[in-house]
C-alpha cells in the first residue's frame, strides 16, 4: 500500500512538472511577434493585480492558433488548457485597435525590409536601425539630405548575394480609374520582382527614408523643446481638423437612416500652451464642411481672441500642425498667416508643420472625446441634428474643452484674398516665419535657436524670404499643347507627363507616383534629336525631388511604333 502510495505521489509530481513546462512553452508561444503584435501607443496598457503591461494583439483566432502551437510541438495540450494559459495582456484585436492613417512610405518600406528578411538578405527588418547604420550622425542634415560626401553612397549590408530568383513583396500603390483614368485610388498589391531587383529599389527607397525619418525626428524634437522653454510672451497652438461628426438622431425613419438626410459638423480642435497657465483644449464647431485656408482662420480667429483676452503678454506665436497641400500647407495659409495676426495684433508667428503623415498629437484626442460626448448624448434620448445643435448640447456639459461656433457667413467672409503667387518648394518646407505684414521665410526644418534673445528668423538651414500678394502664377488651359509648371505636385499629377532634369540633361516620362517632396517618374531615353524611346527589357522608373521636375506636358506624339517625341 506504501509502495502505491509512493507511485502516486511520484507521478502526480511528474504531471505537475509538464504541465509547468506546457505553461511555460504557451506564454512563449504567445510572445512571438508572429502570434502576436504589441502595441505603440503609451495608453495601450492593461493592469491586472497592480501588474501593468502592454498590450498585444492577437494574429489570428485562439482555435488557429492553438492548432498552429499543436503542429509545432509535441505536447498535447487541450484547448481549455490553451486558453487558460494566455496572458493577460495578449489580447484579441476589436475595431478600435485597427491601424489606420498609417504612412505610406513607411509601410511600403517595412513590406520591402520583411521580406529581404524572411529571404535571409539583411540581418534585421528594423528600417530604422537600418536608416541609422548608413549615416554618419543621425542628428546631421547634411547626412539625411544626400548632401554629406562620407555617406552619400553609404548602402545598407546585405548577408548574401541577391540571386534572380522570384519573390513576393506586398505594396501600396496608386492606380487610376474610370473611363478616361481621371479618378485615382490606392490599393495594396503583391508584386513580383527578383531578388536582385528587390534589393536595387530597397537601397534606393532606404536612401530617400533618411530625409523622411529625419525630419519626423527632428520636427518632434523641436516642439519638445519650444513646449518646454516657452517664454511668458510666446503661445504654442498646436491645432488639426477632427473627422467630421455625422449628426443623428435618437429615433429614426429608414429614409433618414439609409439615405443621406444626415448632416455634418467640422470641427478644428487644437491644444494652447502658456506659461501663465495649464494646458488649454479648445475646439470650434461649424455647420460649413470646408476645410480649405478662409475656413481654417475662420476657426482660429475666436481662439486668438481668446489668447489677446487671457494671455496679454503674448506677441509671439508658434503654430504646430501636419501639412496636407489642401489645408495648411498652402499659399492661402501663407496669406493668412502673414496678415491675421498681425490685424489682431500679435507681432510675430511661426508656423511649423510635422512631416507628412506623422502629424497625429493632442488635438486628436480632443476630436475623439467631443464625439464620444456626442454619441453618449444621442443615445441617452436626444438629438444632435446639425451643428448648432452639437454645440449647445456639448456647451452644457461644462466640459473643460473650450467651444467655439462659426458659422458659414464667417467662413464665407474669408474668401476674398487678393491674387497670390505659389511659392516653389511649397512641400518640402517645415517652417514658416511672418515678422512683417505680408511677407514670409521659410526652411526645409524649424529652428529656434535665437528665440530667447534673438528674432525668429535666424539664417539657420539655407533660410528663404518670399512674398506672398503678388502676381498669380496660374496654368495655362491643358487642352493647350503649353508646358508649365504647378507649384505644387500631387497625387491629381499621376499619371500625367512632365520633363524631369537629371546629371544636366532632361527627359520626358510620365509620373507614377507622389510622396511628400519626391514624384516617381518612368522616364523615355534619348533617340536621336529630339526623339526618345522607352528603354527595353527594363523601364527606367525612379524617384526624383520636386525642383528636379522642369514642367508638365501634354502625351506626346508617337513618330513610330517605337519613339515618341515631346511637343
Amino acid at each position: 500500500m506504501l509502495d502505491r502510495d509512493a507511485d502516486l505521489n511520484t507521478f502526480q509530481r511528474k504531471k505537475s512538472s509538464s504541465s509547468l513546462e506546457s505553461k511555460a512553452s504557451i506564454h512563449t508561444f504567445f510572445l512571438r511577434d508572429d502570434v502576436s503584435r504589441m502595441t505603440t501607443g503609451r495608453k495601450q496598457t492593461i493592469t491586472v493585480r497592480k501588474k501593468k503591461m502592454q498590450k498585444r494583439l492577437l494574429s489570428d483566432t485562439l482555435k488557429n492558433l492553438h492548432r498552429k502551437f499543436g503542429s509545432e510541438n509535441s505536447d498535447n495540450v487541450s484547448y481549455c488548457l490553451f486558453c487558460a494559459c494566455r496572458l493577460f495582456w495578449v489580447v484579441a484585436p476589436t475595431d478600435a485597435d485597427r491601424a489606420t492613417c498609417q504612412c505610406k512610405t513607411h509601410e511600403n518600406l517595412q513590406f520591402m525590409a520583411d521580406t529581404l528578411y524572411s529571404h535571409g538578405i539583411v540581418v534585421s527588418n528594423n528600417i530604422e536601425e537600418m536608416v541609422d547604420r548608413t549615416v554618419c550622425a543621425t542628428e546631421m542634415k547634411a547626412c539625411a539630405y544626400g548632401d554629406c560626401v562620407e555617406c552619400r553612397l553609404t548602402t545598407h549590408p546585405t548577408l548574401k548575394s541577391a540571386t534572380e530568383e522570384i519573390v513576393q513583396v506586398v505594396q501600396w500603390s496608386t492606380e487610376r480609374t474610370g473611363e478616361e483614368e481621371r479618378e485615382t485610388i490606392t490599393l495594396k498589391n503583391e508584386v513580383q520582382s527578383t531578388e536582385s531587383d528587390l534589393v536595387s529599389k530597397f537601397q534606393e527607397n532606404l536612401f530617400k527614408f533618411r530625409k523622411h525619418l529625419f525630419n519626423i525626428r527632428w520636427q518632434y524634437s523641436a516642439y519638445r523643446q519650444l513646449r518646454e522653454s516657452l517664454q511668458a510672451n510666446e503661445c504654442l497652438i498646436h491645432i488639426d481638423f477632427s473627422e467630421n461628426y455625422s449628426c443623428k438622431y435618437h429615433n429614426e425613419i429608414q429614409s433618414v437612416h439609409f439615405g443621406g438626410s444626415h448632416q455634418q459638423a467640422t470641427l478644428h480642435t487644437g491644444v494652447l500652451y502658456t506659461t501663465e497657465q495649464t494646458p488649454l483644449s479648445f475646439c470650434s464647431i461649424s455647420s460649413s464642411r470646408r476645410h480649405d485656408p478662409p475656413a481654417i482662420w475662420a476657426h482660429l480667429e475666436p481662439v486668438l481672441e481668446m489668447v489677446k483676452t487671457k494671455c496679454p503678454k503674448v506677441e509671439r506665436l508658434h503654430f504646430y500642425s501636419d501639412g496636407p497641400a489642401t489645408q495648411y500647407k498652402q499659399k492661402g495659409n501663407f496669406y493668412f498667416l502673414s496678415t491675421e495676426p498681425f490685424r489682431l495684433g500679435f507681432k510675430e508667428l511661426t508656423w511649423n508643420f510635422f512631416e507628412a503623415s506623422h502629424g497625429k498629437g493632442a488635438p486628436d484626442g480632443i476630436g475623439g472625446t467631443l464625439k464620444r460626448s456626442a454619441d453618449r448624448i444621442v443615445r441617452l434620448g436626444e438629438d444632435v441634428p446639425d451643428a448648432i445643435t452639437l454645440f449647445k448640447k456639448l456647451k452644457r456639459l461644462e466640459s473643460t474643452v473650450e467651444l467655439f461656433f462659426v458659422s458659414e457667413e464667417e467662413v464665407e467672409a474669408k474668401t476674398e484674398v487678393p491674387a497670390l503667387t505659389p511659392i516653389k518648394g511649397t512641400m518640402r518646407m517645415h517652417q514658416v516665419i511672418s515678422v512683417l505684414p505680408g511677407h514670409i521665410k521659410y526652411r526645409d526644418i524649424s529652428c529656434f535657436c535665437q528665440r530667447q534673445d534673438g528674432p525668429l528668423d535666424c539664417a539657420c538651414f539655407d533660410l528663404k524670404v518670399a512674398t506672398v500678394n503678388g502676381v498669380p502664377v496660374t496654368p495655362p488651359n491643358q487642352n493647350e499643347e503649353t508646358p508649365w509648371r504647378p507649384a505644387a505636385v500631387d497625387s491629381t499629377h499621376i499619371g500625367g507627363w512632365c520633363v524631369i532634369k537629371y546629371d544636366d540633361d532632361v527627359y520626358p516620362g510620365i509620373i507614377m507616383d507622389v510622396e511628400g517632396d519626391s514624384i516617381q517618374v518612368k522616364c523615355m531615353h534619348r533617340n536621336g534629336v529630339n526623339k526618345y524611346l522607352w528603354p527595353r527589357p527594363r523601364e527606367d522608373v525612379s524617384w526624383y525631388a520636386e525642383e528636379q521636375l522642369i514642367c508638365l506636358i501634354p502625351e506626346p506624339k508617337a513618330l513610330n511604333k517605337r519613339s515618341e517625341r515631346p511637343t
